[in-house]
């Protein structure tokens, strides 16, 4: 970097416009920028870091008081600066947020920051950039250093390094990162701490879990888990193994399922051999209770004989005597009726048979078919919900089936999509890696080409410079040989000096040498006669000889480092080297742009990616959710199918359906109803035709009365004989069925009333045995296959601790050495240590410096001793005293000691901060105040060293007030002050 030109207009204390020409002032290679304290020397080099970075360093800076105060409201505040780059001439324009007034009507408007790049080419300044982000980032590429850096290594501030040569270590590493970038160290150290915090909390988090499995195998195994086990224990050296302690645990529930499966298997034999008992005693119960029943029914139709004896007398009179009441025509209509009724019993008959299943027809039947119909008709309604469940289930099947298809699918697919993003991510990596090396390349570029011209440029000048060398030799020897004939000429005019003052003697006067007024023997010329102005005219030719030569050997010098700055900007190797080396990368520039002009399309279709595969695994979920629920209906449906079915089964018998049962068992009653109601009248018309047949026949011996009377006494009313009939005929048909149920073989031979509740009792205490054992042992069945579920859970997780422990050890041995503790025995962090690695670079480049300034007496050292209090080391800093033999604290040194160490510090930290950014070249520097500590001999030594600064083309600014500085650096810049703001001085 090379300054040629500054402006800058209402900034800091200038009101108006300050201009600096940089090329004229540094023409030889060392300037003094001198002025008053608060002048505004330091505002000059304010200006260059704002007109680069849009800032000004230190406290300044924070203030953002940029504007003068001296300046009119009309005009802008601005800087320009014109320098070189990269081979680049640049010319910057910036402006910072201002107030100014509004252009129409009072008041003031904010008008905005602004900048303007522009590059120099044949044609004239063409525009690089007007945007301040875009322009920024085009000066910070080429500058290759930071703001911080800039300030450090540019403008080499002496009171920032005497603060930085005494202070402590963890002081002095402040400043030396702002020099160097230990980000990425940083950034280690952040991620070394982050990762042990992570492998403590997973070793925390895996011990919770392991913790809460063996919890839940104490409480599934209702025990206690051991001291030894307790979650602080676990995984660590003092703890107990898992392992062991599990399988006991697994062993007894192993053996407590053994043994609740055979009490169970004993109390289900007992429980069915007392079940078959209890059934046993109340059949025999049941049957004693029958035959109670018969015998008390039986009791109650004899006690009646007595009664029914007159209803019987009363019944035969009345029999006999009604044939004697129109005979002949009771006899035929009691025929006929026996003869219809007889033939309705063979039709009922031949009807109930097919459906009588061997029973005989009686009222008992009727009950028990028409019973059986209503309960069939009641369970029709059920047949329509099988046939809903059935469309249900069959529905749920087709979905399922699309649902399990869709799932399948959906898993195949979601094993494509780790090798698709890795793909695309890969795609974006790369595009991304393009994209960060384009600028780097593009850089490249434009410093190869700038390389290549710089070569081109150097070859035609060093043409040149053969022409200029012969002509400064010329004009030497010319001047050589004016300045020989001006000596002779005044040699010899002060040889003949006597005889000139002679020539100007009269007698009387007095003599201007000795006073006296007589001249007895004047001088004579002894050659040719030398006037004063044959020697001023000598004189003036050789000044006019040395002022040619002074010009010349100027602009040999300006070629001459011309020429060695386009060499340096030119590097080594060939012109055909470098050309194919340009074209080289302008090729890798090329492909490198278009790889990264693909960035943003790879990053859209990564995005669109991973939103299909998290609407994919949506969709997945969803799926697997609704096809478990869609089973679990159809396993719940089936299930209510099956015991419907299984009821109207049952319900159904051996007919086809339920319909058919309630019709068959229907038709069935209503035959079996027709034909007990046929016998029953066919029995009373028989017995009605036979009375009158007697009567008819035998009238008055078959009557069996005395006389007519009699028998007209008998004469019952009509339908009383036949109540009578239906009463008496009743009671000996009831008294016939209870006998005959009485003779029974399973009523007449019984054992003793069995003692059905204590059978019960004991029923209902073996069954309460029995369930207690299968409950016990579907405790154990579940206990032990939780358990032997938790047991692989267990010793993973046991196994993944012990491996989550190994790491966390790791990289915690590992954190704790980047950041000064555990094995670390300098207790140095990794920063401190890279920064101790430059500090020891800088030490070693500025002691040179310091071995000069000081005559051979002090060097720098570097120490990583530890501090005070077992502070951490690393970045320590002494001085070895060659008079003594000693190393010294920094901190010991005088005053004007400390301004050559800082200097020499300063200029060793600028070359070592230049080299780490990539040997930027640096040709304009400022020294900043501190001479004033010096004595004549330290001073003589401190600018030997700013000399040699100015080798190779650099040009140094010394900033000071010291008065002596201005006799020994001819040329100046000065700073006026005054009421009205600061100007230069003309």
């Amino acid at each position: 970097m090379r300054l040629h030109r500054l402006s800058l207009t209402a900034f800091g204390p200038f009101a108006g416009t300050a201009e600096v020409d940089y090329d004229e002032v540094g023409r030889d290679g060392l300037f003094l920028l001198w002025g008053p304290t608060g002048a505004g020397k330091t505002t000059l080099l304010d200006a260059v870091v704002f007109a680069l970075y849009g800032t000004v360093p230190g406290a300044r800076g924070e203030e953002k008081r940029l504007r003068s105060d001296h300046a009119a409201a009309s005009v802008r505040t601005e800087v320009s600066c014109e320098l070189t780059l990269g081979g680049e001439r640049l010319l910057v324009v910036r402006r910072p947020e201002q107030q100014r007034p509004k252009k129409r009507g009072e008041g003031v408007t904010t008008e905005q920051a602004r900048l303007l790049v522009q590059r120099l080419t044949d044609g004239g300044w063409e525009p690089v950039s007007t945007r301040i982000d875009e322009g920024s980032e085009h000066l910070r590429m080429r500058l290759g250093l930071d703001v911080h850096q800039f300030c450090q290594v540019v403008l080499l501030p002496q009171g920032d390094f005497a603060r930085f040569l005494r202070a402590e270590p963890e002081h002095r590493g402040e400043l030396l990162r702002t020099l160097f970038d230990v980000g990425r160290f940083a950034s280690a150290e952040d991620w070394l701490a982050d990762e042990r915090a992570t492998a403590r909390e997973r070793v925390a988090v895996q011990k919770a879990r392991v913790s809460t499995l063996l919890a839940r195998v104490a409480q599934v195994a209702d025990i206690d888990v051991p001291e030894e086990l307790a979650p602080e224990l676990v995984g660590g050296g003092g703890g107990g193994a898992v392992g062991p302690w599990v399988d006991t645990v697994r062993a007894t529930a192993r053996n407590r399922l053994a043994e609740a499966t055979a009490r169970a298997e004993e109390a289900a034999a007992e429980a069915g051999l007392v079940d078959a008992e209890l059934a046993s005693a109340r059949a025999l119960a049941e049957r004693h209770d029958r035959r109670d029943r018969a015998l008390a029914e039986l009791e109650a139709l004899t006690a009646r004989e007595l009664e029914l004896a007159g209803l019987r007398a009363e019944r035969n009179a009345g029999r006999r005597a009604e044939p004697l009441r129109d005979c002949l025509e009771s006899a035929a209509r009691a025929a006929g009726e026996a003869e219809r009724t007889t033939v309705a019993v063979e039709r009922a008959r031949a009807e109930w048979d097919p459906v009588a299943d061997g029973r005989d027809a009686s009222a008992d039947v009727v009950r028990e078919l028409r019973d059986g119909a209503a309960a069939a008709r009641a369970l029709l309604p059920e047949t329509e919900r099988v046939r809903e469940l059935t469309r249900r289930i069959a529905g749920l099947d087709r979905r399922i089936t699309e649902l399990a298809a869709r799932c399948d699918e959906a898993g195949r697919a979601e094993e494509t999509w780790p090798a698709r993003l890795a793909e695309q991510e890969d795609r974006v990596t790369l595009a991304r890696a393009a994209a960060v090396r384009l600028p780097g390349l593009e850089s490249a570029v434009a410093t190869a080409a700038a390389a290549l011209d710089a070569a081109g440029a150097a070859d035609r000048l060093e043409a040149r410079l053969a022409g200029s060398r012969e002509l400064v030799q010329t004009r030497r020897e010319a001047w050589s040989d004016a300045r020989e004939h001006w000596l002779d000429l005044r040699a010899r005019r002060l040889e003949g000096m006597a005889a000139e003052l002679a020539t100007q003697l009269t007698d009387g006067a007095d003599c201007p040498v000795c006073g006296a007024t007589e001249h007895p023997r004047p001088a004579a010329h002894a050659g040719p006669v030398v006037t004063a102005a044959d020697e001023q005219v000598a004189h003036a030719a050789a000044e006019a000889a040395e002022a040619s030569l002074s010009a010349a050997t100027a602009e040999l010098d300006r070629q001459e480092r011309e020429l060695v700055g386009l060499r340096a900007r030119a590097g080594d190797g060939t012109a055909a080297d470098q050309a194919a080396a340009l074209e080289e990368l302008r090729r890798a520039a090329r492909d490198t742009a278009d790889l990264a002009a693909t960035l943003d399309r790879a990053q859209d279709l990564l995005a669109e990616l991973l939103t299909e595969r998290e609407s994919s695994a949506a969709r997945l979920a969803a799926d697997r959710e609704e096809l478990g629920a869609r089973g679990a209906e159809r396993a719940s449906l089936a299930d209510a199918l099956a015991e419907l079915e299984q009821r109207l089964d049952a319900a159904r018998g051996e007919d086809a359906d339920l319909v058919a049962r309630v019709a068959r068992l229907t038709a069935a009653a209503d035959r079996c109803e027709v034909l007990v109601d046929a016998v029953a009248a066919d029995a009373r018309a028989r017995e009605a035709a036979s009375d009158a047949l007697r009567i008819a026949e035998e009238r008055a011996v078959t009557a069996g009365f005395d006389d007519v009377l009699v028998a007209g006494d008998a004469l019952l009313g009509e339908g009383r004989l036949d109540a009578l009939d239906r009463e008496l005929d009743g009671h000996d048909h009831r008294l016939s069925v209870v006998r005959a149920r009485l003779a029974e073989r399973e009523l007449a031979e019984l054992g003793p009333r069995p003692d059905v509740g204590a059978v019960e009792e004991r029923c209902a205490a073996i069954t309460r045995r029995r369930e207690e054992a299968v409950a016990e042992l579907e405790r154990a069945r579940r206990c032990s296959g939780a358990l032997e579920s938790l047991a692989g859970d267990v010793i993973a997780a046991e196994m993944e601790l012990a491996e989550l422990h190994a790491w966390a050890d790791q990289v915690t041995a590992l954190a704790d050495l980047v950041t000064g503790r555990g094995s670390n025995a300098l207790r140095m962090r990794l920063q401190s240590f890279v920064l101790a690695a430059r500090l020891e670079q800088v030490a070693e480049v500025a002691s040179r410096r310091l071995l000069e300034m000081s005559g051979g007496r002090y060097t720098f050292l570097h120490s990583d001793a530890q501090g005070r209090h077992g502070a951490r080391g690393g970045l320590g800093l002494d001085v070895f005293d060659e008079y003594t033999g000693v190393r010294r604290p920094t901190k010991t040194l005088s005053g004007g000691e400390s301004f050559m160490a800082s200097l020499a510090l300063a200029l060793g930290l600028a070359d070592v901060v230049t080299a780490e950014s990539g040997g930027v070249q640096l040709d304009t520097l400022f020294v900043d105040e501190g001479f004033g500590s010096l004595d004549p001999q330290a001073l003589d030594a401190v600018m030997t060293v700013l000399d040699e600064l100015r080798r190779g083309g650099r040009t140094v600014g010394v900033i000071s007030h010291v008065e002596e500085l201005r006799t020994r650096i001819p040329t100046r810049l000065e700073v006026v002050s005054g009421r009205e703001g600061s100007r230069l001085a003309s």
